[in-house]
């Protein structure tokens, strides 16, 4: 409903969504709850590394698997609700003879769209991420001071080597969130600022050549709008040392149990 049905439809002109108004409904409706669903995530995951940083004891007892899957389910369900007037206003539009595109119903419902989209992918999540992510990184240098100064101090070689292994972890982790963060908004600006544009342009007098043209960079930007949901597993490899390392004993585990 994302990724692969824009390069059927970009790369190779295969998109049964224009052909059928049941496709086309189910998939705008997925790829808004999918978009909604990794924002919100993401989000999630920020306050959560804000609260299990936090040198405030009561703060982190917010970070618990209970309280973070009650939090998904709930999330999970409410955009699943909110995002349902996909399969009510998504039709197939006619922009040229023989080029029909799957698209939301021209008019005021296009433009809420567009404005939704603009909110809650293209403004509020990179703003929260980002303040959170400044949370956290604040936390951890609070952290850090008195971990320096335990190390000045105590000369004890089990007490250094844990404070090592605690900051080098935090460490990890904030290089992941701060490139989740990076790769979301490189991700998802392009597509908003064409949405943007669309809404600026939308009464203009606009020949059949520019509406194509217009459909193919939407395409593109709509395309790259979903890159970043198959590379945080390899960003993550790059920037995080214990991430490989677990990745490669999962394969080996693997590997042992199924060849030997």
């Amino acid at each position: 409903f994302g990724l692969l049905p824009t390069i059927l439809s970009s790369g190779y002109n295969i998109d049964p969504s224009t052909n059928n108004i049941v496709l086309c409904r189910l998939r705008l409706y997925f790829a808004y709850v999918f978009s909604s669903w990794q924002s919100s995530y993401i989000i999630l995951a920020a306050i959560d590394r804000t609260f299990i940083t936090s040198p405030n004891a009561n703060t982190r007892r917010f970070s618990t698997r209970r309280l973070i899957t009650i939090s998904m389910v709930g999330i999970s369900v409410f955009w699943l609700l909110f995002m349902s007037h996909g399969l009510i206003f998504s039709q197939i539009i006619q922009f040229a003879p023989g080029y029909f595109v799957c698209y939301c119903q021209p008019g005021l419902y296009s433009t809420l769209i567009a404005y939704q989209s603009i909110s809650i992918l293209g403004v509020i999540p990179p703003l929260v991420m980002t303040i959170f992510g400044f949370l956290t990184v604040k936390n951890i240098r609070r952290v850090q001071r008195p971990a320096q100064h335990s190390r000045a101090v105590d000369t004890g070689v089990i007490a250094v080597g844990q404070l090592h292994a605690l900051h080098s972890k935090d460490q990890q982790l904030i290089r992941m969130l701060l490139v989740d963060i990076i790769s979301f908004t490189l991700c998802k600006f392009p597509s908003e600022i064409m949405t943007i544009y669309s809404q600026i342009t939308q009464y203009n007098a606009k020949s059949v050549e520019q509406q194509i043209i217009e459909q193919s960079v939407l395409q593109l930007t709509f395309l790259w709008y979903f890159v970043d949901n198959g590379i945080s597993c390899y960003t993550n490899i790059v920037v995080s040392k214990t991430f490989r390392a677990e990745l490669k004993r999962i394969f080996s585990n693997a590997y042992a149990f199924y060849f030997h």
